[in-house]
Protein backbone atom coordinates (compact mmCIF):
# COMPACT_ATOMS: atom_id res chain seq x y z
CA UNK A 1 0.00 0.00 0.00
CA UNK A 2 1.01 3.55 -0.99
CA UNK A 3 0.68 6.86 1.15
CA UNK A 4 -1.87 4.47 3.29
CA UNK A 5 -4.27 4.34 0.35
CA UNK A 6 -6.50 1.11 0.37
CA UNK A 7 -7.05 -0.77 -2.58
CA UNK A 8 -6.97 -4.42 -3.78
CA UNK A 9 -6.28 -5.56 -7.39
CA UNK A 10 -8.09 -8.20 -9.51
CA UNK A 11 -5.42 -10.21 -12.30
CA UNK A 12 -6.25 -12.39 -14.52
CA UNK A 13 -4.30 -14.82 -17.14
CA UNK A 14 -5.08 -16.89 -19.97
CA UNK A 15 -3.28 -19.60 -21.43
CA UNK A 16 -3.64 -22.69 -22.84
CA UNK A 17 -5.32 -24.56 -25.57
CA UNK A 18 -8.36 -22.62 -26.02
CA UNK A 19 -6.13 -19.15 -25.63
CA UNK A 20 -5.28 -19.25 -28.87
CA UNK A 21 -5.62 -18.45 -32.62
CA UNK A 22 -9.37 -17.28 -33.19
CA UNK A 23 -10.50 -17.43 -29.59
CA UNK A 24 -7.48 -14.92 -28.87
CA UNK A 25 -9.82 -11.76 -29.00
CA UNK A 26 -13.18 -13.28 -27.45
CA UNK A 27 -11.04 -14.46 -24.39
CA UNK A 28 -9.05 -11.04 -24.14
CA UNK A 29 -12.72 -9.16 -23.68
CA UNK A 30 -13.80 -12.35 -21.32
CA UNK A 31 -10.70 -11.53 -19.55
CA UNK A 32 -11.76 -8.10 -19.37
CA UNK A 33 -15.61 -8.64 -18.36
CA UNK A 34 -14.34 -11.29 -16.10
CA UNK A 35 -11.88 -8.93 -13.94
CA UNK A 36 -14.76 -5.79 -14.43
CA UNK A 37 -17.68 -8.22 -13.12
CA UNK A 38 -15.23 -9.76 -9.68
CA UNK A 39 -14.92 -5.83 -9.31
CA UNK A 40 -18.33 -5.02 -8.80
CA UNK A 41 -19.12 -8.43 -6.62
CA UNK A 42 -15.82 -7.15 -4.86
CA UNK A 43 -17.09 -3.66 -4.20
CA UNK A 44 -20.67 -5.17 -3.09
CA UNK A 45 -18.85 -6.68 -0.28
CA UNK A 46 -16.54 -4.08 0.92
CA UNK A 47 -20.73 -1.98 0.48
CA UNK A 48 -22.24 -4.68 2.78
CA UNK A 49 -19.67 -5.14 5.44
CA UNK A 50 -19.85 -1.13 5.34
CA UNK A 51 -23.50 -1.04 5.75
CA UNK A 52 -23.30 -3.98 8.60
CA UNK A 53 -20.68 -2.67 10.27
CA UNK A 54 -20.53 1.43 10.52
CA UNK A 55 -22.41 2.85 13.58
CA UNK A 56 -22.93 6.01 12.39
CA UNK A 57 -22.63 6.36 8.75
CA UNK A 58 -22.01 9.45 7.12
CA UNK A 59 -21.59 8.65 3.74
CA UNK A 60 -18.51 10.53 3.16
CA UNK A 61 -15.91 7.35 3.06
CA UNK A 62 -18.68 5.36 1.47
CA UNK A 63 -18.63 7.97 -1.57
CA UNK A 64 -15.34 7.31 -2.40
CA UNK A 65 -15.05 3.54 -2.25
CA UNK A 66 -15.47 2.85 -5.69
CA UNK A 67 -14.36 1.04 -8.66
CA UNK A 68 -11.08 2.49 -9.86
CA UNK A 69 -8.82 1.78 -12.82
CA UNK A 70 -5.13 2.34 -13.60
CA UNK A 71 -3.03 0.31 -16.06
CA UNK A 72 -3.26 -3.29 -14.21
CA UNK A 73 -7.01 -2.88 -14.17
CA UNK A 74 -9.67 -2.30 -12.37
CA UNK A 75 -9.62 -2.11 -8.91
CA UNK A 76 -11.88 -1.27 -5.53
CA UNK A 77 -9.97 1.44 -3.66
CA UNK A 78 -11.02 4.58 -1.82
CA UNK A 79 -8.14 6.60 -3.88
CA UNK A 80 -6.03 7.26 -0.89
CA UNK A 81 -7.40 10.77 -0.05
CA UNK A 82 -9.47 10.04 3.01
CA UNK A 83 -6.83 9.92 5.76
CA UNK A 84 -8.82 7.59 8.33
CA UNK A 85 -9.42 4.82 5.64
CA UNK A 86 -6.45 2.62 6.28
CA UNK A 87 -7.74 3.15 9.98
CA UNK A 88 -11.09 1.88 9.24
CA UNK A 89 -9.48 -1.03 7.34
CA UNK A 90 -7.52 -1.80 10.35
CA UNK A 91 -4.10 -1.13 8.60
CA UNK A 92 -3.24 2.09 9.72
CA UNK A 93 -0.46 3.00 12.81
CA UNK A 94 -3.03 3.91 15.06
CA UNK A 95 -4.67 0.27 15.26
CA UNK A 96 -1.94 -0.98 17.03
CA UNK A 97 -2.44 1.69 19.75
CA UNK A 98 -5.77 1.51 19.97
CA UNK A 99 -8.92 -0.97 20.90
CA UNK A 100 -10.25 -0.26 17.12
CA UNK A 101 -8.86 -2.62 15.05
CA UNK A 102 -11.01 -2.51 11.84
CA UNK A 103 -13.50 -3.92 9.99
CA UNK A 104 -11.20 -5.51 6.84
CA UNK A 105 -13.87 -4.61 4.58
CA UNK A 106 -11.15 -5.14 1.33
CA UNK A 107 -9.56 -8.16 3.53
CA UNK A 108 -12.84 -9.77 3.67
CA UNK A 109 -14.31 -9.15 0.35
CA UNK A 110 -11.21 -10.01 -1.34
CA UNK A 111 -11.41 -13.69 0.70
CA UNK A 112 -15.09 -13.93 -0.53
CA UNK A 113 -13.83 -12.60 -4.39
CA UNK A 114 -11.50 -15.77 -3.62
CA UNK A 115 -14.22 -18.38 -3.18
CA UNK A 116 -16.36 -17.13 -5.85
CA UNK A 117 -14.14 -15.39 -8.94
CA UNK A 118 -14.22 -19.39 -10.56
CA UNK A 119 -18.30 -19.10 -10.88
CA UNK A 120 -18.52 -15.60 -11.92
CA UNK A 121 -16.19 -16.75 -14.93
CA UNK A 122 -17.57 -19.75 -14.98
CA UNK A 123 -21.49 -17.75 -15.71
CA UNK A 124 -19.86 -14.98 -17.91
CA UNK A 125 -17.96 -17.55 -19.85
CA UNK A 126 -21.52 -19.58 -20.33
CA UNK A 127 -23.86 -16.52 -20.87
CA UNK A 128 -21.92 -14.37 -22.82
CA UNK A 129 -18.49 -15.77 -25.14
CA UNK A 130 -18.82 -19.51 -25.92
CA UNK A 131 -20.52 -18.94 -28.91
CA UNK A 132 -17.58 -16.29 -29.68
CA UNK A 133 -15.11 -18.79 -29.48
CA UNK A 134 -16.67 -21.83 -31.47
Amino acid sequence: MADGMVTFHVRTSTHGPMFNGRTRRATGDFSDEWEEECAEYALDQVRKIHTASFREPTGYYASHVRIRRDSRGPYVGDGGIIPYGPWLEGVGSRNAASRFKGYHAFRKAAAMLDRKAHSIGERLLDRRFLRRMN
